[in-house]
């Protein structure tokens, strides 16, 4: 059976097969007025029109609308859906795919993106916690701590050794240390020593600015080949020192900064997530599993070797191809019924055709939105339209005829509340007839999209 595997990092939204990763769409997202763009087309513009990009919409998905109007985008869900559409008609892509999902996600999160998928061209089979499938391609340990990198945050993920069962135990968030500060934090020094050395300040044009920030990475992942038939001298000195080039308007600026400063600019944020560490594990009893993102931070893995706090062992490490590999190789065991999608958070290991996870189910609804105000669902809520295209929802009174189109009522079915649908509403788009059990994304509108409802739910508490 072929396995199509969907990462779910906001650095980049990575889609897998057997072939290797067919496409990695960072969480950006460019909203014009006469353009829309997604992935590395948005971010590559993202300094260039810093107040019409948006890069968040992962990282605090969520149907809050927002507080100023973005195009026809509501909220961060609207932006997610449009990602994936994106990102599904850039690879070409439809049907079967298993999600691969950080422990950063809430299972209203979670529900979320059920509804999402839901309604784009992809079809989710299951859900795999994405640390779990990177610690089952390692050694046996009785402990490990994933370290993940992601845009506005790393994860930490600790997993337990249970007898056979690999078990996510607990995650630790780190705000503030994603990619976006780093590569911040490390733009204003790089800019520092272009001043320094040839008064050049590239952030002071937007178009310097940018190609700062697009060639960041290249420059991290030198690794001093360079040096290579040199003298001993020289070569250290070539493999300890950054040579920047950046040419602009005609002119190429070069500028050299120590790589030890590098790692001393970033210590503050190494710091935060050592502190979390050794709050996830205070007795140091963990093995680090580093994401192939995280190896690319410069000095990280030293600082966690040096780090005297407490006894962590490691780092070992992984690559951009590992979380897909163990989701093909787990394949039976991840690919949940039809109508059921398990959250894999718990496995068995070397189980190609067995599962320990329990079944989690999305999160239920509780409300239908309609224009801007939420109303709860109830068994015998009915949906109408009056002659003006307005939309009302209102339980029926014994002897009343509603005055206005009936287009559907809300019935309650084991546990689960269905709508009813009459002739021209439509759900995620598509025609319903009949009854339809209702999923936490969903979105029922007329056929002229006059009219508009989401099915949302609402905390009353912390989930």
């Amino acid at each position: 059976m072929r396995v199509r595997v969907l990462e779910l990092n906001d650095a980049g939204l990575r889609l897998s097969d057997e072939s290797g990763v067919l496409l990695s769409s960072p969480g950006y997202a460019l909203v014009m007025p006469k353009r829309i763009e997604f992935g590395e087309s948005a971010r590559s513009q993202s300094r260039l029109n810093p107040l019409h990009c948006f890069n968040q919409f992962w990282h605090r998905l969520s149907l809050d609308p927002f507080p100023r109007p973005v195009a026809h985008f509501r909220h961060n869900a609207d932006l997610a859906y449009s990602h994936l559409q994106d990102l599904a008609r850039t690879a070409e892509l439809e049907g079967d795919v298993l999600l691969a999902v950080p422990g950063s996600f809430s299972r209203t999160q979670l529900g979320i993106l059920l509804g999402l998928i839901k309604s784009s061209p992809l079809r989710a089979v299951g859900i795999v916690d994405s640390s779990l499938a990177a610690a089952l391609a390692q050694p046996v340990q009785d402990s490990l701590i994933h370290v993940d990198l992601h845009l506005h945050q790393v994860v930490l993920t600790r997993l337990q050794r249970q007898g056979d069962d690999i078990v996510r135990e607990n995650v630790a968030l780190v705000p503030g240390t994603g990619w976006v500060n780093l590569s911040d934090s490390l733009l204003q020094l790089i800019t520092q020593a272009f001043i320094a050395q040839c008064r050049f300040n590239p952030q002071h044009n937007a178009e310097s600015e940018q190609k700062l920030l697009d060639a960041l990475p290249g420059w991290l992942l030198e690794d001093g080949d360079a040096a290579q038939g040199q003298s001993a001298r020289d070569e250290d000195e070539v493999r300890s020192t950054l040579q920047i080039r950046l040419e602009h308007n005609g002119t190429v600026h070069q500028a050299r900064l120590p790589r030890s400063s590098l790692q001393q600019r970033l210590q503050p944020f190494y710091q935060k997530i050592v502190q979390q560490i050794d709050a996830l594990d205070p007795q140091g009893e963990s093995t680090l599993l580093l994401s192939e993102r995280v190896q690319t931070l410069p000095g990280l893995a030293d600082h966690l070797r040096s780090h005297a706090g407490g006894g962590v062992r490691g780092p070992a490490s992984h690559d951009e191809h590992t979380i897909a590999r163990v989701c093909r190789e787990y394949g039976s065991a991840l690919i949940s019924p039809a109508d059921t999608l398990a959250h894999v958070t718990r496995l068995r290991l070397g189980a190609s055709a067995h599962t320990t996870s329990a079944a989690v189910h999305s999160p239920l609804p509780t409300h239908l939105l309609l224009a801007h105000q939420a109303r709860r669902l109830r068994d015998g809520l009915q949906l109408l339209q009056d002659d003006a295209g307005e939309g009302q929802l209102q339980m029926p009174r014994p002897g009343q005829t509603p005055a206005a189109r009936l287009l559907g009522s809300i019935v309650r079915e084991d546990g689960h509340f269905a709508l009813h649908a009459a002739q021209g509403l439509q759900i995620n788009g598509q025609s319903v007839h009949g009854a339809h059990r209702l999923a936490l994304g969903d979105c029922l509108q007329t056929a002229d999209g006059r009219l508009r409802l989401d099915v949302i739910r609402v905390r009353e508490h912390d989930e």
